[in-house]
């Protein structure tokens, strides 16, 4: 019987036998956490530790981070040192830290020696002071773990780990496969292996299948220079979204981290830029949401703090289009069904202009907008602005004109429809530009200012024009 599967197996008079369904019930962690809430609210601990041991690593993370620390605790007790040390190893830095935290430094330390040495850096910088030097302590290999402590987690020292497969470009390639076999099984990870001279010093990498196909006699070197494979490297104080797009541009596996003399101080893989990538996409969507750090369910104070100033600022952007609008009070009395159209206007110009804004700052984001290029990003977005502001121009004022028996309504809203996609154009794409100019994230606030300018002008041009038209049109 599957060891996961078995009751026996936890050693849990309480636990029962559960149809657990293998491996594909682990592709529904919600439904696992439901059914583990309820055995812990029956008392059924085995139970629930054992539904809990059918899910993947990650998942069981997020779950035990989620519960009371009472539950936590409860869990945590029913798990093997090795699967709770997986747990620690591949789920999200957070929720690692929340079961540490709640552990002995020695108990802490015991499962975290199994843990690669930046993901234990990344948890140890998520504790307060003294508990992560009390565990760092009982490790057992600190000096893998402290030289990681001084870097930023989003930097690329913090990325990167120091156990890492490497040798000499001047041994060959019997002894070289010799030292991965010593390296173990942790090798496969990597696929390239970084090739140093005598100083430490990067002189590029060698896959392990060249390794393997080579006659044992031939020198590393040599094979490097033959089938090798370049490295750019970054320095420690790299930010992780330039390691990020460095690795995606050029399908680096592996980055070495050098310092100021090229040695190789440790390598980031590709999975770690992947995280990277993931969480960096994340954050750029929840601050253009104006909801930067927040997370489902996290602390009322948090959400609070972020989203209430961006509101604040949004009622005064709000209370401005209202003024432009009551410019236009005594236009509106008479023409009453100008109000009719102004959310048309304003909906148009504010869905492009979020359209362009989003475009714009994801591209800033991955790189793919050098500060060069600002000018020509700006005249291209402005040409599409035209080009999608004269066809819904034709479009709205034939309908204005058919709806309401208004050629001069029909003209006001085609001149306000081509005018706002224009503005939405020009602000979705300049206005992230400009922030960027200036040193401020654009994609903090950026939606904020381009709202702003689509309906203030798009009131300002509808009515206007309205106004005039009609009366002079009919």
């Amino acid at each position: 019987m599957n060891r996961q599967t078995d009751p026996q197996s936890t050693g849990d008079p309480d636990a029962v036998s559960l149809p657990l369904g293998g491996e594909g019930s682990r592709a529904n962690p919600h439904f696992h956490g439901q059914r583990i809430r309820e055995a812990l609210g029956r008392d059924q601990v085995g139970t629930a530790a054992a539904l809990l041991r059918e899910m993947l690593s990650a998942d069981q993370g997020i779950l035990l981070q989620g519960m009371s620390r009472e539950e936590r605790r409860l869990l945590v007790a029913r798990l093997p040192q090795r699967e709770l040390s997986d747990i620690l190893d591949e789920a999200p830095t957070p929720a690692a830290a929340a079961i540490v935290r709640e552990l002995p430094p020695d108990r802490a330390a015991d499962l975290l020696d199994d843990v690669d040495s930046h993901t234990v850096a990344d948890v140890l910088q998520e504790l307060p002071d003294q508990r992560a030097a009390a565990i760092l302590e009982e490790l057992e290999r600190p000096q893998d773990v402290a030289p990681l402590l001084q870097y930023p987690p989003d930097t690329a020292g913090g990325m990167m780990t120091t156990d890492f497969p490497r040798i000499r470009h001047d041994v060959t390639a019997g002894n070289a496969l010799d030292v991965l076999r010593l390296f173990g099984e942790d090798a496969e990870g990597f696929g390239w292996v970084c090739v140093l001279d005598n100083r430490q010093r990067l002189m590029g990498a060698v896959s392990i299948t060249q390794l393997a196909l080579a006659t044992p006699a031939r020198l590393v070197r040599h094979i490097t220079e033959e089938h090798g494979h370049r490295l750019v490297s970054v320095v420690p104080a790299t930010d992780q979204e330039e390691v990020h797009r460095l690795m995606t541009r050029h399908s680096f596996s592996i980055v070495p981290v050098v310092d100021e003399e090229q040695r190789v101080l440790g390598v980031i893989r590709a999975e770690e830029a992947m995280y990277v990538g993931e969480e960096e996409a994340a954050e750029d969507m929840l601050r253009i949401a104006s909801a930067p750090g927040e997370r489902v369910f996290g602390p009322l104070r948090l959400s609070v703090a972020h989203r209430l100033p961006w509101l604040v600022v949004n009622l005064g952007t709000v209370l401005a289009a209202a003024a432009v609008v009551n410019l236009f009070e005594s236009t509106i009395g008479a023409i009453a069904m100008l109000a009719v159209f102004l959310p048309v206007v304003a909906g148009q110009g504010g869905i492009a202009g979020t359209q362009t804004v989003t475009l714009v700052v994801r591209g800033l984001a991955l790189g793919e907008a050098p500060l060069q290029s600002g000018w020509r990003l700006l005249g291209r977005e402005m040409l599409l602005g035209l080009l999608h502001g004269l066809a819904l121009a034709v479009v709205a004022g034939a309908l204005g004109w058919l709806w309401k028996g208004s050629i001069g309504l029909g003209a006001a809203l085609a001149i306000a429809m081509a005018g706002n996609l224009l503005v939405a154009a020009l602000t979705g794409a300049g206005v992230p530009l400009l922030l960027r100019r200036l040193s401020i994230d654009p994609a903090v606030s950026s939606a904020v200012f381009v709202t702003t300018f689509t309906d203030v002008f798009g009131f300002l041009i509808f009515l206007a024009a309205g106004g005039f038209l009609v009366s002079a049109l009919g």
